[in-house]
């Protein structure tokens, strides 16, 4: 495809923040499209736009990344215009103030999102002893502290080489592509730090809280919390398992919650893979009385799985959707530029190349095995999202598995 996609990754999110300043890594990101020394505020999204492509940004408990899609003619000016804002953004102290304003705007309507505040909760209880329980956005007293010298020494030790990942994806050359960024990256200097990606430490006891707002039904997390997994044959693993238990009408969850007994409107199981720990969560919808039932008949379910080895047939299926899966994440360039460069982030690329096959040789007794030792109800957090009672229920209710 004449469609080139770069993509640079910063191995510096929420998680590496002084806590003084939380909420810095997104700000920045905000502030990495408002003007460099070369370029007006404005001026890379027209530059962008001005090729026939488009940019964009995310940022992470471990990693920030920004990135280009454009037609494979204009990709050196694309990369110039990405590396120019990576290396020397402006900052102004207006456009800071400016930007500042917008997140509040934005921590403002997290607050008032039903299923956004459940999460971040959730993230306080599972995550209390490491850094994964912070807010992406930051609180307003955090931010209120941050002013230019604030991103001038947080674009000095932490938008670092050792710190930073290029990802291109397209019909373009290899060597062209080093040479180029080699010339644009040319006197970008190491930091003094070091990259430490030590694993973070879990909640050592159970942890269940009640959240109450405006809402129409209850909700219900349960995450059993994992040790740093992410780049392992363990995470493939519990994809599978996860894929089996909850993803699809075929799956056990959504077959016995919601077409054998009808107590779910909606029911689904994942594996939360961050750098230095994780989880692996449930998510279900239902009605406040149900709550008991629903959450013992997971946990039932879960427990059988692990003493009791799935099926060849159930085995296959889950195999089949995992495989697809990765195919569908992997279809246009822009979503194998993420792939590659979150693998990198996340400590091993080659995961990238093994997984297929990985999943292929799982087998039943290794994931019974696999997700016995991680699902233990002694490390358990439970959330529960709950009407608010005597307040009304705004239009539009959310669907938080969509």
């Amino acid at each position: 495809m004449p469609i080139v996609a770069i993509d640079v990754w910063v191995s510096v999110g929420a998680a590496e923040e002084p806590e003084k300043y939380l909420g810095l890594s997104h700000f920045y990101e905000h502030m990495f499209f408002k003007g460099t020394k070369n370029l007006g505020v404005g001026e890379m999204d027209r530059a962008i736009k001005g090729l026939g492509g488009y940019n964009n940004a995310a940022t992470a408990w471990d990693y920030t990344h920004y990135y280009v899609v454009v037609p494979s003619p204009g990709w050196q000016r694309a990369m110039e215009v990405l590396i120019d804002a990576l290396r020397f953004p402006l900052f102004d102290p207006q456009e800071i103030e400016s930007e500042r304003q917008v997140i509040y705007e934005e921590i403002k309507r997290h607050e008032d999102t039903p299923w956004s505040k459940f999460y971040e909760r959730f993230d306080e209880a599972a995550y209390a002893r490491c850094p994964y329980s912070r807010n992406i956005l930051g609180t307003f007293e955090s931010l209120a502290g941050i002013d230019r010298d604030v991103f001038l020494e947080f674009l000095r030790t932490k938008y670092t080489p050792e710190h930073i990942t290029v990802v291109t994806v397209g019909n373009i050359d290899r060597n062209e592509v080093r040479d180029r960024l080699e010339h644009f990256l040319d006197g970008l200097a190491p930091s003094d730090g070091n990259v430490t990606n030590g694993a973070f430490e879990m909640i050592d006891s159970p942890r269940t809280f009640d959240l109450h707002m405006p809402i129409n039904q209850s909700y219900l997390l349960l995450g059993h919390p994992t040790p740093r997994i992410a780049g392992t044959r363990d995470e493939a693993v519990l994809d599978l398992a996860s894929i089996l238990l909850g993803e699809g009408r075929s799956s056990r969850l959504y077959t016995l919650l919601k077409e054998e007994l009808g107590l779910v409107s909606s029911v689904s199981t994942s594996c939360w893979s961050q750098v230095r720990a994780g989880l692996f969560v449930t998510e279900a919808v239902t009605d406040e009385e149900n709550l008991p039932e629903v959450e013992k008949r997971i946990l039932d379910e879960l427990n059988r799985l692990c003493s009791i080895p799935p099926g060849e047939k159930e085995l296959e299926r889950g195999k089949k959707i995992a495989l697809a899966n990765y195919a569908f994440s992997n279809e246009t360039v822009s979503s194998i530029s993420h792939t590659y460069g979150s693998s990198q982030i996340l400590g091993d690329i080659e995961h990238v190349v093994r997984y297929p096959d990985m999943i292929q040789s799982i087998t039943s007794e290794e994931l019974s095995g696999t997700l016995s030792r991680y699902l233990r109800e002694n490390l358990l957090c439970v959330g529960h999202l709950l009407p608010k009672e005597g307040e009304p229920v705004e239009d539009g209710e959310f669907d938080p598995m969509d």
